[in-house]
């Protein structure tokens, strides 16, 4: 039963070992990087394209039809509370994606884009914390974001058979022991400071 539970507790590490580095690397980069408004970023981009806007469509059938046939793939439809306008009256969209923000201004007869990128750690920052709660039209994010959660599922399956494997040798390490009441004891530390 012992060798079943080691390779378990092995494959669900291997499985899931890519994602976890992701985690980690994440882990340490926000932990040690400086506010968002205090970050260097990088300049915008800026063009325009020519578009002749159909005056039959709402402010909503516009935005999608602007994702589908100009924003990048990655692009996720703008939800309707969040369309905008300038102050000059014209319809502002911002298509946020993992990979940074495109900025599309209408004009009549003529789109003004504006796209800024964010540097590889705050890429996979945001890769990282993109859920299933958060579906994405592009199937390469889909794939991540399944890939995440069986990630997350096979991180608790590690955790429930390291338990089962320290059960096994009869709860002889001392510092196992040691390690699970100091871990549960600051768990419950901070669920306790978060409440």
């Amino acid at each position: 039963m012992r060798t079943l539970i080691q390779q378990v507790h092995i494959y669900l590490s291997l499985l899931s070992f890519s994602s976890l580095c992701v985690f980690g690397i994440i882990g340490v980069h926000a932990t040690m990087a400086p506010k968002w408004e205090d970050r260097p970023q990088s300049p915008a981009k800026r063009w325009e394209v020519p578009f002749a806007a159909p005056k039959d469509l709402d402010d909503e059938a516009l935005a999608e039809k602007i994702r589908r046939e100009i924003a990048p793939p990655l692009a996720n439809p703008i939800a309707k509370q969040f369309l905008r306008h300038t102050p000059e009256g014209k319809l502002q969209l911002d298509f946020y994606q993992v990979n940074g923000l495109t900025r599309v201004i209408v004009h009549e007869d003529r789109l003004q884009l504006e796209e800024s990128r964010v540097n590889v750690l705050e890429y996979l920052n945001r890769i990282h914390a993109t859920t299933i709660r958060n579906p994405s039209p592009d199937w390469r994010v889909r794939a991540w974001v399944w890939y995440n959660e069986l990630a997350v599922w096979s991180l608790l399956g590690m955790a429930l058979t390291g338990i089962l494997l320290w059960l096994t040798l009869r709860l002889t390490h001392k510092g196992a022991f040691v390690a699970s009441v100091l871990g549960a004891f600051v768990f419950l530390l901070i669920y306790w400071r978060l409440q």
